[in-house]
């Protein structure tokens, strides 16, 4: 309990004048005449102790009416349990968090999750009074929208009415931290944050960037929830890693339920709003599926696609986005060692084998001016026998690699095995020993063995319909090749030769690929170049290396910033992301080596945006909703509770109150303010007016006497 007036209490002192009074008329002889000796009557000493009990009732009665008054005056009221000591008409600072993420667009007993969101923050609104300030805080705010905190009910409410529905499921305790900072900043004595949520169980494991104002009290308002049984798509990818115009594509998708089992659900794959591919999926309570769709892209570039699922009530999990490219043309750099031959590989490149249906740029140079060529504006660099390979260069090829180019690598008839072995162990390790065989010569040394043809970079390349049949491998003569041991655990061998030497080498690095061939394209040193398996071999080498690590865009979540590296752009480049409906957004654009980086907004709306230039699309970029909305169970308002006491806020309550606003300002004005006590305090001191007048009046034990 605490007092509006405290200052009245300083009254209590009055408290003291009938107990002096009563002292002092102890203390004051009284004088009495008697006539005559014969009228005194002996008194009962019953009767003189009641007279010293009435006495000190009244006595206390009166003190007790004075101190009640006192209180009375001084506007005493209970606590709210809040934590804030200035009582209902302290001046305060009311920041209201209001969730409007994907989860608030449910239903439930008492209306839409966000419209029950809504009106609970219009009842904290009606508390407020002249001097008060508040601010609305949406989880995820419209592009153009700040929070603050205004003086008026009007300009709050015009706040509160720009609240929409958005996607994304960002961390409601960092959005009630941003109020609490402002409130705490106010100035004003009371100060207390609102969040009104559904309060998602899955979201529940955030964190705070600062720490929470202590002068700054936290009230949960959770909004009328109910069981919800829901299947979502939680991620979405292609497995193939190699992708053309008129090939076959393999994409997954991850289906999770949570709920009540629905039976069969129908899941279809899109590309460019099309529906190319369709599955069914069945999957029980708590389990994730994964549904496998082929389709063959009909083009090349850019390649919007989606995977969604029919017949779902919950809509915002049901469509999840992605996007590949399927490249128009590829840029090779082909750099030639001293004294060799490139001619079959400039043939299989050429328009004239290609045709229409792959194109490749190619620009041939000597290994010399390697050092001076830009590699960041090719796709793949192919080294045709360089006889060594110098320290400045493996650094540009190392840097390239792991940016996400590609390499492969011909050996040299003498090569500087120092040289070669430093730039394998660059790629994950090798020792380079020197060549077995000699090209020219006429003695066969080794063959191709065998392959893993159930690697990527062989898909389609040879016939694998009969399972129980091992594909076939041509097996031209070798005369002479790289004599080498690769080391380390991070490669792998494609093709082997007949001595059990990798043919095909392939290492991972970074967000790119590096190959390395055992022999170089000449006929010199194998019938290869004149073996069917040549030109499609090199194709796909050439596309897997150019793949790097995924074909698909870029990616993000709804509601959550992010920045993306791209590879070759000029840092004064203007880049604007366009998004669906016509959504057009101008980037900040910061170097990087090798490129620039772009700084993306969080976006609230799903769906494939893009990264352009006036010139050109740079990027795809696929925005989705965060695996953990498909989880819609709300947490208990204790576990809420727990979760942010545990995040060292000392003073966090959950409020059950009505959705009505009108309900939720009355259940808040008690809240905040306690129960006022003056009218008790006053009624208790006019009832011990009344009872000292009844025992004064009343009670007469001074009249009894003895008789004698």
């Amino acid at each position: 309990m605490t007092f509006l007036n405290p200052l009245v209490l300083l009254a209590l002192a009055a408290v003291s004048i009938p107990l002096m009074l009563h002292l002092f008329n102890l203390r004051k002889p009284q004088r009495v005449d008697f006539s005559s000796l014969a009228f005194v009557q002996t008194i009962e000493k019953a009767a003189v102790q009641k007279i010293q009990v009435k006495r000190w009732l009244l006595l206390a009665l009166r003190m007790l009416a004075i101190a009640f008054l006192v209180l009375a005056f001084a506007r005493p009221y209970w606590g709210s349990g809040d934590g804030t000591l200035f009582g209902p008409d302290a001046r305060s600072a009311l920041g209201v968090v209001v969730d409007n993420s994907s989860s608030m667009q449910q239903d439930g007993p008492s209306g839409p999750y966000l419209d029950q969101a809504v009106q609970r923050a219009q009842g904290v609104l009606r508390t407020m009074d002249t001097g008060d300030q508040a601010g609305i805080w949406a989880t995820v705010p419209a592009p153009d929208q700040t929070a603050g905190l205004v003086r008026t009910r009007n300009a709050a409410q015009a706040d509160l009415d720009a609240v929409a529905p958005r996607g994304g499921t960002p961390p409601l305790a960092q959005r009630a931290l941003d109020a609490a900072q402002r409130v705490s900043e106010s100035g004003q004595p009371r100060k207390v944050v609102y969040v009104a949520s559904d309060f998602q169980r899955t979201r529940l494991g955030d964190s705070l960037r600062t720490a929470w104002p202590d002068d700054v009290a936290l009230a949960l308002l959770p909004v009328d929830t109910q069981p919800r049984a829901n299947t979502g798509i939680t991620d979405v990818r292609v497995a193939s890693p190699i992708v053309e115009a008129g090939q076959p594509v393999d994409v997954e998708a991850q289906i999770e339920h949570r709920g009540a089992t629905a039976g069969e659900q129908a899941v279809s794959l899109y590309f460019e709003d099309e529906r190319v591919a369709q599955a069914t999926v069945s999957p029980a309570d708590g389990e994730t599926v994964t549904a496998t769709f082929t389709a063959t892209p009909a083009s090349r570039g850019w390649v919007r696609a989606r995977v969604e699922l029919e017949g779902d009530a919950f809509a915002p999990d049901d469509a999840r986005y992605l996007s590949f490219f399927v490249p128009e043309t590829r840029r090779i750099l082909l750099v030639r060692g001293p004294g060799q031959s490139t001619r079959f590989v400039e043939l299989a490149l050429s328009d004239a084998v290609t045709g229409s249906d792959l194109t490749f740029e190619t620009r041939v140079i000597n290994r010399n001016a390697l050092a001076q060529a830009d590699l960041s504006s090719y796709d793949a660099v192919l080294l045709v026998g360089p006889e060594r390979v110098a320290s400045g260069e493996r650094a540009r090829l190392q840097q390239y690699v792991e940016a996400g180019g590609g390499v492969l690598l011909f050996p040299h008839p003498t090569p500087d095995a120092e040289s070669y072995s430093a730039l394998f162990a660059s790629w994950g390790g090798g020792t380079v020993r020197g060549i077995s065989g000699a090209p020219g010569g006429d003695t066969s040394v080794a063959t191709l063995e065998q392959a893993a043809f159930d690697h990527p970079l062989f898909t389609g390349m040879f016939d694998t319909s009969d399972p129980t049949r091992s594909p076939s491998l041509e097996r031209p003569a070798i005369w002479a090749a790289l004599d080498w041991t690769p080391r380390g655990g991070q490669g792998q061998t494609l093709i082997a030769l007949s001595t059990g030497a990798p043919f095909l080498y392939e290492w991972p690095v970074g967000a790119g690929r590096a190959l390395t061939a055992a022999v170089a394209p000449t006929l010199d040193w194998s019938e290869l170049p004149t073996r069917g398996l040549f030109v499609p071999l090199l194709y796909r080498s050439i596309f897997y290396v150019t793949a790097g690590a995924s074909v698909e865009g870029a990616s993000a979540t709804t509601g959550v910033p992010t920045s993306h590296t791209l590879r070759g752009l000029s840092p004064q480049a203007e880049v604007t992301l366009e998004g669906p409906g016509d959504q057009r957004t101008r980037l900040d654009v910061t170097p990087r080596p090798g490129g620039a980086s772009v700084a993306i907004p969080g976006l609230s709306a799903s769906g494939v945006y893009a990264l352009r230039t006036e010139q050109e699309v740079l990027q795809h970029l696929a925005v989705n909703h965060d695996a953990a909305l498909t989880d819609l169970r709300p947490a208990s308002a204790d576990e809420a509770v727990a979760h942010y006491e545990s995040l060292g806020i000392a003073n966090v309550q959950a409020l059950s109150v009505d959705a009505r606003p009108e309900a939720v300002a009355e259940a808040l004005d008690q809240q905040q303010a306690g129960g006022a006590l003056w009218n008790v305090f006053m009624m208790l001191a006019l009832i011990f007016v009344i009872a000292e007048t009844a025992v004064s009046r009343l009670w007469t034990p001074e009249t009894a006497s003895r008789t004698s």
